[in-house]
């Protein structure tokens, strides 16, 4: 990825939106005045088990000799366990009723044997699981990351923000959940359930048929009660949501909160969906603990039941069943409940981690810009720019540019003027081709953009944006994003050209003074700085500046000018412009109004003609 894609891509796509969004779709992205609910989702049934599942398999198949020897290992210790009531009942019968004490340490040492050797197999097997659910999922997480990385603006335009990190991180923990313990749990579970119940009939049928006469009451039971504690909890994950989204929106827009006097109402919000999270947690939580006493209560039902039944039996009709066989059903009974429950819950957690990696597979699907990108590449531009008849919408039933046409010749300033909305900011997304047009050619040099690859294209155009965006690390690293291959010097050289470098001296730490998320510790100027020291060192071949220095002050701004005026000399510059004194110098003006070129000329030219632009300059300076 480029220098510029990594610093302005989101700046890009928020400025685009202007033109884009309803005002339902901004209502969800928040800010003062809207509502907005929380992004997180709660678990949702899979539309596509089949392809899901085996999509996964594919992911595990790198680690499929690893998955059969612990799955080996797993059914080895599974047996292993499952002969330990088998000898309970050999010990009692040969050795115990027969008063042969002086045998029963070989069995007591076999048994602490399986018993250690199984707990073992069952460490080595979760230790290996584990290993190979993360690798799984760090691959998932990187590709899912790369296609966020590859996708086009018009994806970020349909996706919400807190949908797509709620997949990235809250799905690939499901399916993480699903692959370390889920898989392994189910595994061992089903084996029990069998091996228990082909033991228990090879010990005693008779017994066995009583535990069987419990089995379908259990069914029922946790089939009723895994269902509305699945909908219990979905219910808390969507009212959790709801809050997060309502703490989130009142940080991030707690001044505007405060202006307006409205810490009451939106702590009376709080307080109600608050409420609802407590009603449905607490909902949830009840029908999750009922399940497991009701099955403990059966599991020393069953367990009573065997034993009093058996020692009936053994009193009337010893015939029919041995001390040594109560013991070993009552044993295998015990194992045998267990996994019923298991299995209910394993279900819903193995559902819950395919739904994840459906959402996520459906973000590692979407479309990247790079598909069918052109081939040409180049190190540097003449600097003409032509639209020839360009139709642009974000919407195709909603145009925003239309047929647009104007030649920028090299080294030439052209100052694009307008009212807001009216499609001058989607210039900038479709020169870089963050956008595809409809209709129409954009040349460079006389070659269509279309032809060009994007990196390369995007690599020689500077861009600084009236809102900028900082990341984390220091003063030096943001500067620095605009080409790696720059030495220290050159940031510093870059840094004075952008007026820049006096403000950064002061700083505690120099250029090392670590920026907060969001550059929340500088003001809107010296962030608007920095991204123009940022663009002065990518050396771009194509300069667009989006009211650049409508952040800075009056001084600050006179003398970013001359700097601006340094870097535009020889360079194809674009200025979009609302103050309008800043581009009175433009070899060409062009007024868009309502997605249409209307006028261009000169400054004294369109004032001269009194038309839209003579309107909008008495506004500014004669109102």
């Amino acid at each position: 990825m480029d220098k510029y894609t990594i610093y302005d891509k989101k700046t890009l796509q928020e400025k685009s939106s202007e033109s884009f969004y309803d005002d339902a779709t901004k209502s969800q992205q928040g800010g003062f005045g809207f509502r907005r609910r929380g992004s997180g989702q709660g678990f949702e049934k899979p539309k596509k088990i089949r392809e899901t599942v085996a999509r996964l398999i594919g992911y595990l198949g790198v680690y499929k000799y690893w998955i059969v020897l612990i799955t080996l290992f797993v059914i080895v210790g599974t047996l292993f366990n499952l002969a330990i009531p088998f000898f309970f009942f050999f010990a009692i019968d040969e050795y115990i009723a027969t008063a042969r004490f002086t045998e029963i340490y070989r069995i007591v040492i076999f048994i602490l044997i399986i018993a250690l050797g199984n707990s073992f197999i069952r460490f080595v097997s979760r230790l290996v699981m584990v290993h190979i659910s993360q690798r799984v999922i760090k691959k998932i997480r990187e590709e899912a990351f790369d296609t966020l990385m590859k996708a086009p603006l018009s994806y970020y335009d349909k996706q919400g923000s807190g949908d797509i990190v709620s997949r990235i991180s809250n799905d690939v923990e499901l399916i993480n959940a699903s692959l370390g313990q889920s898989i392994l749990e189910t595994i061992n579970s089903v084996l029990v359930l069998i091996g228990s119940l082909v033991w228990m009939f090879v010990l005693n049928w008779s017994l066995a048929l009583v535990v069987i006469a419990f089995v379908p009451l259990m069914v029922i039971f946790t089939i009723y009660i895994s269902k509305r504690t699945r909908v219990g909890f979905k219910d808390q994950q969507k009212h959790l949501a709801n809050l997060n989204g309502i703490i989130e929106e009142n940080i991030s827009g707690l001044k505007a909160v405060k202006l307006y006097n409205q810490e009451a109402s939106f702590t009376e919000e709080f307080k109600e969906e608050n409420n609802k999270l407590r009603r449905a947690g607490f909902k949830a939580q009840v029908y999750a603990g009922i399940l497991w006493p009701f099955i403990l209560f059966m599991n020393n039902l069953i367990y009573l039941t065997v034993i009093a039944l058996g020692a009936v039996l053994y009193l009337y009709a010893p015939f029919v069943v041995t001390i040594g066989q109560i013991a070993g059903v009552s044993q295998y009974s015990r194992q045998f409940i267990m996994p019923i429950a298991n299995l209910s819950q394993l279900f819903n957690a193995l559902m819950q981690g395919v739904a994840g990696a459906e959402r996520i597979f459906e973000m590692i699907d979407a479309e990247s810009e790079y598909d069918g990108d052109g081939t040409f590449d180049t190190d540097a531009f003449e600097g003409e720019i032509v639209f020839d008849n360009v139709s642009f919408g974000y919407d195709t039933d909603k145009l925003v540019l239309k047929d647009v046409s104007f030649t920028a010749h090299r080294g030439e300033i052209i100052a694009i003027v307008g009212p807001t909305g009216g499609g001058k900011t989607t210039t900038i997304n479709l020169i870089n081709r963050f956008y595809d047009i409809q209709k129409g050619d954009i040349k460079i040099d006389g070659r269509s953009i279309r032809s060009m690859q994007k990196d390369a294209l995007r690599k020689r155009i500077g861009v600084v944006l009236q809102d900028t965006k900082l990341f984390k690390g220091t003063v030096f690293d943001n500067i620095h994003y605009g080409d790696f291959s720059k030495d220290r010097e050159s940031v510093i050289e870059a840094s004075k050209q952008a007026g820049a470098h006096d403000f950064i001296v002061k700083l505690p730490k120099g250029y090392e003074t670590e920026v907060f998320e969001g550059g929340q510790n500088f003001s809107q100027g010296e962030r608007q700085l920095i991204s123009i020291a940022r663009t002065i060192l990518s050396d771009p071949s194509l300069l667009i500046l989006d009211e650049a220095t409508s952040n800075i002050d009056t001084r600050t701004e006179a003398k970013i000018q001359r700097s601006m005026q340094k870097l535009m000399q020889g360079r194809t510059s674009i200025v979009i412009a609302h103050r309008l004194q800043t581009i009175q110098k433009a070899a060409q003006i062009i007024v868009i109004h309502q997605g249409r070129l209307i006028e261009s000329g000169t400054h004294d030219s369109l004032l001269d003609a009194r038309g839209f632009y003579h309107r909008l300059y008495q506004a500014q300076f004669e109102a």
